[in-house]
């Protein structure tokens, strides 16, 4: 090994040396040294690869090891292409009068943050986080803003602080529905507001969808849908006996119940009128623990895993906001121990 360092130091400080002071004997010790330096780096990069030999002896057609091949499973699938918007969309009349107030005092302190100046608490931090995102989403679906989007490159931008998304489906702020979930209750104004505003954003698009289709269009039924035809081939998953099979019906599987749970959560902050049989809850709650029990490549488990599973604040989340499942559970002992089991199953 400290011959082959050797050569290396060698082989690299050999180009400082001018081939003018050079004898024809050196320049053939030079030759040699160098060709056996280049042999042994190549047998020990070899050895690295794995099995003793040198790479491509193994390998098929002398490959190089060490490239992975195979089938990826996705857990963020697109938006569905029929759902998706031709133009940005745009939200005109915000509620922007209702946005909580950001004080003096809290400005100063933004001010003071740039320079790294004093220290915030994770709770003023997450306040901040939010009031960026609030005002990212009323940039985002202004009529100014996509206006300038939809001309293009050729004027620019004017200079904001916060990034403006271009919407043409839900599924582009996805970043902001998962944040209404994970806030606590001491950023509850916040909150309250952030899903007045996504409600109002989700109010429009169905409206536009709506004109586009030339129907009514209507998270709830889009959801139940999705739920369905995910439980129907999870039914027939069994029958997949080849791999590849298996995979595509798992993806597929997980596609509907991916859609079917994100429109269900649509479907209440855009506050729908459900119909008051709709099973949607127990449906979505049966979807979540389903796909929790895909692994990262595409297996099925016996048990889900914890960390894929929502937590138990969240399944409230969704119990608080669809008015069906409160009146249901008012009247229906049966209806509450359901509800209590399901809660009970999600981690706290």
């Amino acid at each position: 090994m400290s011959e082959w360092i050797g050569c290396v130091f060698h082989h690299r400080s050999a180009r400082f040396i001018k081939t003018r002071s050079l004898s024809a004997g050196t320049v053939r010790r030079k030759g040699a040294t160098q060709a056996g330096c280049a042999s042994e780096m190549a047998t020990l990069a070899g050895l690295s690869m794995g099995g003793g030999a040198p790479a491509g002896d193994g390998a098929p057609g002398g490959a190089t090891r060490g490239v992975v091949t195979g089938k990826y499973f996705n857990f963020n699938p697109l938006p569905p292409p029929p759902d998706i918007l031709g133009n940005p969309l745009v939200v005109a009349n915000l509620p922007t009068h209702k946005a909580p107030k950001e004080t003096w005092r809290s400005r100063w302190q933004r001010r003071l943050a740039r320079f790294h100046i004093g220290k915030q608490s994770a709770q003023v931090k997450r306040r901040w986080k939010m009031q960026d995102t609030i005002s990212s989403v009323i940039a985002s679906v202004s009529p100014s803003a996509t206006l300038l989007g939809e001309r293009g490159g050729s004027e620019k931008r004017p200079a904001s602080s916060v990034p403006v998304i271009v919407v043409r489906h839900p599924y582009h702020l996805r970043h902001v529905f998962e944040m209404i979930l994970q806030t606590p209750d001491e950023l509850a104004a916040e909150r309250r507001f952030l899903e007045l505003l996504m409600g109002r954003v989700l109010r429009k698009y169905g409206e536009q969808l709506t004109q586009i289709r030339g129907s009514a269009f209507s998270f709830e039924n889009e959801a139940r849908e999705y739920f369905f035809a995910g439980f129907k081939l999870e039914r027939q998953i069994k029958k997949y006996t080849s791999p590849d099979e298996r995979f595509a019906a798992l993806q597929a599987i997980y596609v509907n119940y991916f859609h079917g749970r994100n429109y269900y959560l649509y479907a209440l902050l855009r506050r729908e009128k459900l119909a008051p049989d709709n099973k949607l809850f127990m449906l979505n709650s049966r979807a979540v623990y389903f796909m929790a029990r895909i692994g990262w490549n595409g297996e099925l488990l016996d048990k889900p895993n914890p960390r894929s599973l929502p937590s138990r604040e969240d399944i409230f989340f969704l119990v608080q906001r669809d008015k069906t499942v409160l009146t249901r559970y008012r009247s229906d002992q049966d209806f509450q121990r359901q509800v209590k089991a399901v809660l009970e199953a999600f981690p706290a």
